[in-house]
């Protein structure tokens, strides 16, 4: 999904050209988070140095068009040559004729960023292309996304905290992240997740400029209820398509709140998470959150239909031979979440339909719960290799739908919703 806002134009300055799938230099999207973003990436003096191949690559795979640069410092753990590769562009290492340390792209990003490096920019001394550049950047009022890096001991002290306060209030396009915390030092986290940050805050500032609706409520996971102390059942769920989604509305620069009952797959990204077991849990979650601002609501979560009437305390003995358990119908979360904002996705798994009873399904459920979308899945067609879907969607919450669009695969379903999300979030902007 391409970044729908406008964004200043860089300059074709060494512009990379297109790799053929297959070529050495080719990398596959994952997503299209920083599709025609322009972003100039500054490696700096610190250990951390070794890890911007793969964040380079990984940026790519999001869909941006990098321009590496690299410090003096920064030379000594990596070399020019591997950064230009990684991002089939040739790396800047100096001041050149074309005056291209001044800000041409959409945003800059250093990381690592060393604490030699942080007091550069933090006080405008820009005797170096590099920090130049994030000065021209920070005129511009354009994004600055910062990774510092370093041992504990520099990271703590007062002059690099100063420092690193300054930028903080240099104003809302300046992003300090938070590094790995690991063994004393202040690492670079794994180049997949630091892209995905780096995506968050890029288009977080382009939401906030365009005074955009960017929180959204996300239930995953499955739902257990209890027999006894030690016993349960539940509906089972792996996780992954919620994980998917949201990771994809994180590298959107939407913030998202994540309810997750159990699964196998929790996301990297988010901004915040909550284990919620039962369905009470997951109930009362949704309530405080929604009591909050939600603008969207995501509901993937596969909650138990059934429960025990009782709660059997205590463990029940296994030479009881034979237990009857009675069970009774839950409360539909779904239908206590009155308030959509402007975006109300939903799930149905239903067993042996056809395209026609989705149709039909589809209009009652979209009516009946104010929904703007709902998946539809053939519990046939879904397992950990494939995720057939049907997708229905409609401009006007409840209104009633026509037919709907496929998906084959739980990536393809995941991009699907939060397009549809931000696009609700932001079309009215």
């Amino acid at each position: 999904m391409k970044n729908k806002m406008k964004h200043p134009q860089p300059s074709s300055k060494g512009s990379a050209t297109g790799h053929q799938a297959g070529s050495d230099l080719a990398v596959k999207l994952v997503s299209e988070a920083l599709a025609g973003v322009h972003l100039d990436v500054i490696v700096s003096g610190s250990i951390g140095a070794v890890e911007s191949i793969r964040f380079v690559r990984a940026l790519r795979r999001l869909g941006a068009d990098v321009t590496p640069w690299l410090t003096r410092g920064g030379s000594q753990f990596i070399t020019p040559l591997a950064l230009g590769w990684a991002a089939a562009r040739e790396c800047r290492t100096g001041f050149e004729a074309d005056a291209s340390h001044l800000a041409e792209g959409h945003g800059c990003i250093i990381a690592p960023a060393s604490a030699s490096f942080i007091a550069k920019i933090a006080n405008g001394i820009t005797d170096s292309p590099a920090s130049a550049l994030v000065t021209s950047y920070m005129g511009l009022r354009r994004p600055v996304i910062i990774l510092p890096s370093m041992h504990d001991s520099l990271a703590s002290a007062p002059q690099v905290q100063a420092n690193l306060e300054k930028l903080r209030r240099a104003g809302p396009n300046v992003f300090v992240l938070g590094s790995r915390l690991e063994e004393g030092k202040h690492k670079v986290p794994e180049p997949a997740i630091l892209a995905d940050h780096c995506a968050h805050a890029f288009n977080s500032v382009l939401l906030k400029e365009k005074h955009a609706s960017t929180n959204v409520l996300l239930t995953m996971g499955g739902t257990r209820a209890w027999i006894d102390d030690v016993r349960y059942i539940g509906n089972y769920s792996s996780g992954r398509l919620g994980t998917l989604i949201a990771e994809e509305l994180h590298r959107l620069g939407l913030d998202v709140d994540v309810l997750a009952g159990a699964a196998e797959y929790l996301p990297r990204c988010h901004h915040t998470l909550t284990r919620c077991a039962t369905n009470e849990d997951l109930s009362k979650e949704s309530n405080r959150l929604m009591a909050k601002k939600t603008n969207a609501i995501i509901h993937a979560a596969a909650v138990l239909d059934f429960a025990p009437t009782q709660r059997l305390a205590g463990k029940t003995p296994s030479s009881t031979g034979k237990q009857t358990i009675e069970l009774v119908a839950t409360p539909k979360i779904l239908a206590s979440m009155a308030e959509a904002g402007l975006a109300k996705v939903a799930f149905k798994l239903e067993a042996g339909v056809d395209e026609e009873s989705a149709v039909k399904i589809a209009r009652d459920y979209v009516t009946r719960h104010q929904l703007t979308m709902l998946v539809v899945n053939n519990l046939s067609d879904v397992s950990s290799e494939r995720h057939r879907a049907w997708i229905f969607e409609t401009k006007i919450a409840g209104h009633p739908v026509d037919r709907p669009y496929e998906a084959t695969t739980k990536e393809d379903v995941a991009k699907a919703v939060a397009r549809h999300v931000w696009e609700r979030l932001t079309r009215h902007v």
